[in-house]
C-alpha cells in the first residue's frame, strides 16, 4: 500500500560538511587560498540521531569552534495528521503543486499553521535556524516552508522525514522532488546542504551512510558522500550554479542498489554530479573512496551550512518523495 500525506510541516536531518574540491581538497587547488579553510562543520555523526528523538549529539569534528559544538535541536513534532491510501485520493494539494495520487508521500504545506513547525510526519533539525509554515512566499497555493539560518559558522534548518509508513522503499531506490527558492546562496567556499537522504550501511556494522545534494564553490552544485562510523566526506562538483531570486524545480534519485545518485534541475539532469560508486574524491579513505548507500530510512530537505556565513533564507514547497521519478509541477 502507498502512503499519501496531505500539507504536513517540519524540518529535519542534518549535514556534514566538507572540502570539496575535484581530486584533493578544493582549497589545495585554489590560489586564493593563503591557508586550508578550518574544518569547522560536524561530522555526519552530529546530525540528527537516527532515532530522530534525542537532542543532543555533540560534533566531534577536528578544530571546531563553539559555534559549531552547539547540539541541534530536534523538535520531534508529532501532530494529527491525515495519512490515506492513494488509490482512494483525488490529487488533493495546490492547482498547480502536481498533485499525489499514486505517490507514496506528498506535501504542498496547504494545511500547516503559519508560523508553526511542519505537521507530522515532518520533523525538525535545527542549530541556530528556523523552520516553519510559511504565507510570505508559495510555489502553489498560499503556503511554503520558510527556512533561515544565522550568521554563523554550522548552522541547521532542516525538515525531514524518517521510517513508516514512508520509508524503506521497496528495491531501496529513492526519488524525491521540491520547489525551492532562495535569493541568495551561501558565499563562496562555504559548503552548504540542502538534500540528504541517510540510513544504515548494512555492509559495515555501526555505520550510516548519508547521500547529499548541496553546493560549495562559486555557488556551483555539488554531490557529497558523508558516513557517521567510518571516515569519508567525498565529493563531487558541478558548473552548475543553483538558481537564485526565482523558483527552481529540484529532483533527484537515490540508488541503494547501484550506489548512484542523480539529479535534475528544472527538468535537466545534471550529468556532472551523478555518481555512481565514486565522486571526484574523498578527505577520509575508510571506505576504499566507495559511496556506498545505505538503505534509506530518511530523507531530509532544509539548509545546512558548515563554515561561517551570512545569514541566509530559503522556501520550500511541493515535497514529493516516490519510487519512481516525480517530474516538475
Amino acid at each position: 500500500m502507498r502512503f499519501h500525506a496531505l500539507a504536513l510541516l517540519s524540518l529535519a536531518g542534518s549535514f556534514t560538511g566538507c572540502f570539496v574540491g575535484g581530486g584533493t581538497p578544493p582549497d589545495a587547488q585554489r590560489p586564493d587560498s593563503a591557508s586550508p579553510v578550518d574544518r569547522t562543520e560536524p561530522p555526519a555523526d552530529s546530525a540528527a540521531p537516527e532515532d530522530a528523538t534525542t537532542t543532543t549529539d555533540a560534533p566531534v569534528a577536528m578544530d571546531v569552534t563553539a559555534q559549531d559544538t552547539r547540539a541541534s535541536t530536534d523538535t520531534g513534532v508529532v501532530r494529527d495528521v491525515q495519512v490515506a491510501d492513494v488509490r482512494s485520493d483525488t490529487g488533493a494539494g495546490s492547482s498547480d503543486g502536481g498533485g499525489c495520487v499514486g505517490r507514496l508521500f506528498c506535501d504542498d504545506f496547504e494545511r500547516g499553521t503559519a508560523g508553526s513547525a511542519p505537521s507530522a510526519p515532518w520533523r525538525v533539525n535545527t542549530n541556530m535556524g528556523t523552520v516553519t509554515v510559511s504565507t510570505t512566499r508559495a510555489r502553489s497555493g498560499t503556503r511554503s516552508v520558510r527556512v533561515t539560518t544565522a550568521s554563523a559558522a554550522y548552522k541547521s534548518a532542516m525538515m525531514y522525514i524518517d521510517g513508516a509508513p514512508v520509508f524503506p522503499v521497496t528495491g531501496n531506490v529513492v526519488f524525491g522532488r521540491m520547489m525551492f527558492y532562495m535569493d541568495r546562496a551561501a558565499n563562496d567556499g562555504v559548503h552548504w546542504t540542502m538534500i540528504e537522504g541517510r540510513g544504515p550501511l548494512e555492509s559495515r556494522m555501526g555505520v550510516t551512510s548519508i547521500y547529499r545534494y548541496g553546493g560549495q564553490h562559486m555557488q556551483r552544485l555539488m554531490s557529497n558522500y558523508e558516513t557517521s562510523g567510518a571516515r569519508t566526506d567525498c565529493w563531487d562538483h558541478s558548473a552548475t550554479a543553483i538558481p537564485q531570486g526565482r523558483w527552481a524545480c529540484m529532483e533527484w534519485r537515490f540508488d541503494g542498489p547501484r550506489n548512484a545518485m542523480q539529479f535534475w534541475l528544472d527538468g535537466r539532469e545534471l550529468t556532472d554530479i551523478a555518481t555512481t560508486m565514486r565522486g571526484e574524491g574523498c578527505i577520509g579513505h575508510d571506505l576504499g573512496d566507495d559511496w556506498l548507500a545505505p538503505r534509506f530510512q530518511r530523507m531530509a530537505v532544509g539548509w545546512e551550512s558548515y563554515q561561517m556565513d551570512d545569514a541566509r533564507e530559503a522556501f520550500i514547497d511541493d515535497v514529493v518523495f516516490d519510487d519512481e521519478r516525480i517530474g516538475c509541477p
